[in-house]
């Protein structure tokens, strides 16, 4: 099974380079495309092991942070409020949870390196000059990742939790919510919200890969409108219109642009 989704990987590959005009890469190998994507593996865990060990020495700092949307929505008034809503009910949660936030932040932290091994295992045989262009594409994507990152943190993230914190009180429960269940969802939101804001990014290199143009995407707009409107549906954590409605208009106007 892995075999064959790798060989499927590996023929993309291949055209992806005849595309570029390059002149190696679709003349090799099964094992040298399978060390090359050895090659990505490695540097990307790598460069998250390095990068967790040093978001883990602000563990603390990171914490205060992720606390931010909760005292954002305006529904918690007090610290005292605060620690008695999020509740840590195994002695291995809070070790997990910081784990968990500090892996989330060093993807953040590292995310132009891991875009530029990710764009390197996928763009082989690329030329002196398309090297050098793909460095302000990184730039780009950064900073879309960012500003996904950062429009679900401060915009989307207390909304949604207002809206399940008010829902709660509605049905006569108080509200005590795991601390590692919080974090877990506060951190999938802002990863999220940061992929998806990598559209732009991704059309990008399909146009560069000749895979899509303006005239395709002029002719198709009404299944890019239903596709992002099943993707928005499908990936945001919560059910509510609101939350979909968010991502899915941000979406459209990245897609258009």
């Amino acid at each position: 099974m892995w075999s064959g989704l790798l060989q499927k990987v590996f023929k993309v590959r291949e055209k992806v380079a005849m595309n570029l005009g390059g002149k190696g890469d679709e003349e090799k190998p099964f094992l040298d495309h399978l060390e090359d994507l050895r090659k990505m593996i490695v540097r990307i865990a790598m460069t998250l092991l390095v990068s967790t060990l040093v978001t883990f020495c602000f563990y603390d700092k990171l914490f205060e942070i992720i606390k931010y949307p909760l005292w954002a929505t305006g529904v918690i008034k007090t610290p005292e409020e605060l620690k008695a809503m999020l509740q840590i009910l195994t002695p291995q949660e809070g070790f997990l949870m910081v784990m968990n936030l500090s892996l989330i932040a060093a993807v953040i932290l590292a995310f132009p390196l891991l875009l530029f091994f990710l764009l390197q295992f996928i763009l082989p045989g690329l030329k002196p000059a398309e090297k050098k262009a793909i460095f302000p594409a990184i730039g780009i994507g950064a900073g879309l990742f960012l500003l996904g990152a950062c429009f679900a943190f401060y915009v989307v993230l207390p909304k949604a939790l207002e809206f399940f914190y008010t829902f709660n009180e509605s049905l006569g429960m108080s509200n005590g919510w795991r601390l590692d269940g919080y974090v877990k969802f506060a951190t999938r939101f802002i990863l999220l919200f940061g992929v998806a804001f990598e559209l732009p990014v991704i059309v990008m290199v399909l146009v560069k890969l000749d895979f899509l143009n303006y005239k395709l995407m002029s002719t198709t707009r009404s299944y890019a409108i239903v596709a992002i409107a099943i993707f928005a549906a499908v990936v945001t954590p919560t059910p509510d219109p609101f939350t979909m409605l968010v991502l899915a208009g941000p979406l459209y106007v990245l897609y258009e642009t």
